[in-house]
């Protein structure tokens, strides 16, 4: 059963010829996005209480799943300027990388969830939903973490492409 399955995707992967700073953007990108659907689940449980997991999940609880991984993968997005830099400067960079992803993917999560109420109370249902798990904080900060480090990997295979391109100018 599966192994058409698989050789479906490996033709298609076959077609993407990736480097390793590319293969590492989009695993930061799976990571944030399936990490912010995990986030925004454990909201759509929380508001659902004990019943929540006896219940089938409906269309728009689905939706809340989804806008949070679409929110996340935002979120990194938009906050990749602070990512992948290197030393102190960049891990001081990478933490306010972190805060701006979480709090810039809680309000496009909250706006697809429902526009304009969620809009401002994303960014609390985050702050929220972490307090109350601190192992989904933990989980989450450590999932930008990585993704930081990624994003260094592409940072420097770009910087070695560029002094390739360009070579130093001699003083």
């Amino acid at each position: 059963m599966l192994g058409p399955i698989l050789r479906i995707f490996r033709r298609i992967a076959r077609l993407f010829t990736l480097t390793e700073g590319e293969r590492s953007i989009l695993l930061a990108a799976i990571s944030a996005s399936v990490f912010g659907a995990v986030l925004a689940f454990n909201f759509v449980m929380t508001l659902g209480g004990q019943m929540a997991m006896l219940n089938m999940l409906s269309a728009y609880e689905l939706w809340v799943t989804m806008s949070g991984a679409i929110g996340a993968l935002a979120g990194l997005y938009l906050s990749r300027n602070w990512m992948g830099h290197a030393g102190w400067h960049g891990l001081v960079r990478a933490c306010a990388g972190i805060i701006s992803t979480s709090m810039t993917g809680a309000v496009v999560a909250g706006t697809l969830a429902l526009p304009f109420y969620s809009t401002m109370f994303g960014p609390f249902t985050l702050v929220m939903t972490l307090i109350g798990a601190p192992i989904l904080a933990i989980l989450w900060i450590s999932t930008l973490a990585c993704a930081h480090f990624l994003l260094a990997t592409w940072r420097s295979e770009r910087a070695a492409a560029m002094d390739a391109v360009m070579p130093a100018v001699q003083a």
